[in-house]
């Protein structure tokens, strides 16, 4: 929902008669947010995407359905998604971290070639590739993806990624709501501001329009699976159902690289507000990218300690200087939980004054409601992180951007 876009031909006007080069009446479909109250887009397709013939369920466990923790004890943690190994495609290799009403966190590494589309029912979804390239398949098009681009899905949208090689690790957001650019970086006629953390140049659109392949796509009937309330169900199509002659609107995937992220740096330390880069009910995602720190004589470029009473935060850490934690590496995903404090581990506060830029590179999540942890993480967590403030040797170097 960055800008209206439009894709191959649509009619002067929508909801008018509007016919192929056979003549035939295309089926004009409107994809709406919000009732009809929000963003749009209207498609015209070849075949109706109505005529399925037969739904069957499907699961996937670890993704949906997962399985939360039995207890949850208040304290830091430390999930270590680095020692899950490469299975599956860019579904059925999701995996579910942590869950609370308004947000599903999750992770993906793939390993084969993806087979079925993908409609989340349930929400929006943000998709940051931590490794990997490729190209995002469609009912709007195709949209090429690199290492570190963000990549939003719009609700209920058909949709596939293939990754070069069938390699990708992947962070995923499933949001239940809008994720979205924040109120505050649009103006009131819904430019993005000049102000912001970017442009509406930074975002890269659906390039062309998808055309069915037989060698790509298959042959009938094709399945579609579809999530909705934490439950998959399989649809199947006797045509295939994502050919479309044109679309015009403001719904549609996009991507952004996190490194055209445009940071903020001020006098003395800045809260992580100031790295806010989409949002959606109850919750927001940040990016940390390199930059120059505090510039006051006397700053402290390592965050203070700060117990954030209202929030939840998680930390993904994708590369650079992590040494603030002890034993925090690439992938490692940090949960600071509501209730605890938290902050840089002992003698790293002091050693950052005179520092000048950080080189780390990372995403966050802050929300407001707790998150509770799945099996499957708890399956991966580190169980001394919480003890390391007390235990981390002296002398250990801190990154000052690190939270």
């Amino acid at each position: 929902m960055i800008q209206r876009h439009q894709l191959g031909r649509v009619p002067p006007k929508p909801h008018t008669v509007f016919r192929d080069a056979n003549d035939k009446l295309l089926m004009e479909q409107c994809v709406t947010r919000q009732g009809f109250e929000g963003p749009y887009s209207v498609l015209y397709f070849k075949s109706p995407p109505t005529d399925e013939f037969a739904v069957e369920s499907m699961t996937i466990p670890g993704f949906c359905p997962f399985e939360t923790v039995a207890e949850q004890p208040l304290h830091r943690r430390h999930v270590r998604t680095q020692d899950h190994k490469p299975a599956g495609d860019f579904l059925t290799g999701r995996r579910t971290l942590m869950v609370n009403a308004n947000m599903q966190v999750g992770i993906c590494k793939t390993a084969e070639p993806p087979r079925h589309f993908f409609s989340n029912g349930d929400g929006d979804e943000c998709w940051f590739i931590y490794s990997g390239s490729g190209f995002v398949e469609s009912v709007y098009g195709i949209l090429p993806f690199r290492e570190h681009d963000y990549l939003l899905i719009p609700k209920s949208t058909p949709y596939r990624l293939h990754f070069e090689g069938h390699r990708g690790t992947c962070l995923v957001f499933e949001g239940r709501g809008t994720i979205g650019i924040p109120k505050e970086f649009r103006n009131e006629w819904g430019q993005i501001t000049m102000y912001a953390p970017y442009s509406h140049r930074d975002f890269r659109l659906p390039e062309r329009l998808l055309a069915f392949d037989e060698k790509l796509h298959g042959a009938a009937p094709y399945p579609q699976v579809t999530k909705l309330c934490d439950q998959l169900s399989v649809h199947m199509y006797r045509q295939w159902p994502y050919e479309v002659v044109g679309w015009d609107g403001f719904v549609y995937p996009v991507a952004f690289n996190i490194h055209d992220y445009q940071p903020k740096t001020g006098l003395i330390h800045l809260p992580p507000t100031i790295h806010i880069t989409f949002s959606g009910p109850r919750f927001v995602i940040c990016s940390f990218v390199p930059r120059l720190v505090d510039y006051h004589d006397q700053a402290i470029p390592c965050p203070y300690g700060h117990a954030s009473v209202d929030m939840d935060e998680i930390l993904y850490y994708v590369a650079g200087n992590f040494t603030s934690r002890k034993g925090i590496d690439s992938e490692s995903i940090s949960l600071h939980p509501q209730g605890v404090a938290h902050g840089p581990h002992p003698g790293t506060y002091e050693k950052s004054i005179g520092v000048k830029r950080t080189r780390e590179l990372a995403v966050m999540m802050d929300c407001y409601e707790p998150l509770r942890l799945t099996r499957f993480a708890a399956g991966l967590e580190d169980r001394n992180y919480h003890v390391s403030w007390v235990s981390h040797e002296s002398g250990e170097a801190d990154s000052p951007g690190a939270r």
